[in-house]
């Protein structure tokens, strides 16, 4: 019955929150989502209004792409990074893993050119991912799910000053997307990172972690897929460019069992719906998803072929 009334009145939430998280911007609304029941994102959009495009925006994230309806882009530039050696906070978040990136002692990473038109800086890596290694990502590839989703979170610093003001500002934030896989051997730049998911078993765990290298933790690959979106978490701001590398990393299985600290326990309660901090999938709404692969070049594309992993838009193989 407590369900039923939730789903049909979501303003009654209001009043199960503290006092003081009814005033809007406060930090308690901060604390209050989570990707599950009555704060996950069925109700982001609808009991806080400054949230209001998680529930009515026509640009949200994620989408699943759909390889026949890519659209080539012959204009779409190599994505260059400046400097990818860094070091970075890690976080047990209790919603999901994040690396907060320090500038001191290092320089900053850089994104520019591909789809984008400004200079981005580099402030976090996210991992999303689930406790069944059949879903994870936030995006799909014709509607599969990959285990785990790698962003890498950046702001433009051409036109503003902090991230915090780049979220909400038009071309605020570009968020370089990365999938993956289950491979037999580990991934040895991500090891920085999985050897110390043991000391984060608690929300709000937090370690230092070293030398790290974002190029190597990146597939090799100059290919990818772009398309404007939103945050996926509140408030959805519309303000993001996606890039979506064309090709997954790889990691152990116990590289990505070591990320799911956040599900620890869960294992055998049969009553729990499966565990998975990635939003559900959002309407495209005539959006265009472009490509910077030529799939007319197919007649000399035996290297690409291999490389290929997401297929893309047969229809140009025709024409």
């Amino acid at each position: 019955m407590a369900g039923t009334l939730y789903t049909l009145y979501p303003a009654m939430l209001l009043f199960l929150l503290p006092h003081q998280s009814v005033a809007l911007g406060s930090s308690p609304w901060h604390d209050w989502w989570s990707y599950e029941g009555i704060s996950g994102p069925d109700y982001w959009g609808t009991i806080n209004p400054e949230w209001a495009l998680c529930h009515k925006g026509k640009q949200q994230s994620p989408i699943d792409i759909e390889p026949s309806r890519l659209l080539y882009d012959p204009n779409l530039k190599h994505l260059k990074i400046e400097s990818t050696y860094m070091k970075g906070l890690l976080r047990n978040t209790g919603r999901d893993i994040t690396v907060e990136l320090q500038g001191e002692g290092y320089s900053s990473i850089n994104i520019s050119l591909g789809p984008l038109s400004y200079r981005y800086r580099a402030v976090k890596l996210q991992f999303h991912f689930a406790n069944k290694d059949t879903n994870g990502s936030e995006h799909r590839i014709g509607g599969t799910s990959f285990p785990v989703e790698m962003h890498v979170v950046a702001y433009n610093t051409d036109l503003y000053d902090d991230f915090a003001s780049a979220v909400k500002g038009v071309k605020g934030i570009a968020v370089i997307a990365v999938f993956m896989q289950v491979g037999k051997e580990a991934n040895k730049p991500f090891q920085e990172i999985s050897k110390e998911m043991k000391r984060l078993l608690k929300k709000d765990d937090k370690v230092m972690v070293y030398h790290l290298d974002l190029n190597q933790l990146l597939p090799s690959t100059e290919h990818y897929i772009t398309y404007d979106g939103s945050l996926t978490y509140p408030g959805c701001y519309e303000t993001v460019t996606w890039i979506i590398l064309n090709k997954p990393a790889i990691i152990s299985t116990d590289q990505l069992s070591s990320l799911r600290v956040l599900y620890n326990g869960r294992e055998n309660q049969a009553e729990l719906r499966v565990a998975v901090n990635a939003r559900p999938i959002m309407p495209l709404n005539h959006r265009v998803v472009r490509t910077n692969i030529n799939m007319k070049k197919r007649s000399r594309l035996c290297s690409m072929e291999r490389e290929m992993f997401y297929q893309v838009n047969e229809a140009y193989l025709k024409s």
